[in-house]
């Protein structure tokens, strides 16, 4: 079970790419570079029932079992569950958002209340995966072996924030900039995915243990 949490990871970013790319081969006229990716479970569209489970419900609980076994992983360290619960609420962002679909070519100018909560979803996920990134930077600086988590973090956080400036900016752009934001921070999530299993070998060791083994081991020098 163990294992399969921390897989949860690697396949929730997987599936959600594979399911943009299916859904869209059979969408009459849909372009990854102009249209929202959820247009493609937006009501009434070829595609709605499919990437509203298969897509945005299933990647949503992924995130969810992903998002536990961190928080059971790393159960010693509170700011390690802080970071997981972001993730947790990511999921649930996620399924909100499938749930709550946007009116039929996602129109800017429609005003339902579905649609309204679908943007409220779907940008909170955004923004919450974004402070996860960072939050789990700062709890693997003080392990050595996820010292790496912190620049990848900061750097997820801050390309992923300018592509949705650019997406809002750039209508014409606005499929693309979105894909660039939501594969940024997939791959963020495949790496913390694999350097979390890399972990269960052995367990956690953070830097100010090692603090104490190194001044106990010069004392007794």
């Amino acid at each position: 079970m163990q294992r399969f949490g921390l897989a949860c990871g690697v396949i929730a970013p997987v599936w959600w790419a594979f399911m943009i790319v299916y859904c869209a081969s059979p969408f009459p006229g849909y372009s990854h570079v102009t249209d929202f990716i959820s247009e493609l479970a937006a009501k009434r569209s070829p595609t709605e029932m499919l990437m509203r489970d298969a897509g945005f419900v299933a990647t949503g609980g992924l995130y969810l079992a992903f998002a536990a076994e961190l928080a059971w992983q790393f159960r010693h360290d509170r700011l390690a569950w802080v970071a997981a619960l972001l993730l947790a609420l990511n999921g649930m962002a996620r399924i909100g958002a499938g749930l709550n679909q946007c009116e039929p070519g996602c129109a800017s100018d429609v005003i339902s209340l579905d649609q309204d909560w679908h943007y409220r979803f779907a940008s909170t996920g955004y923004w919450l995966t974004m402070c996860a990134a960072i939050v789990w930077g700062f709890v693997g600086n003080r392990d050595t072996r996820l010292r790496h988590l912190l620049a990848l973090g900061i750097g997820t956080a801050t390309w992923c924030a300018v592509s949705l400036v650019m997406m809002e900016l750039h209508a014409e752009w606005q499929g693309l900039f979105q894909r660039l934001a939501s594969g940024i921070l997939s791959v963020w999530v495949v790496v913390l995915a694999v350097s979390a299993w890399r972990t269960l070998s052995t367990p956690v060791t953070f830097s100010e243990d090692l603090s104490h083994v190194s001044r106990r081991t010069r004392k007794s020098s």
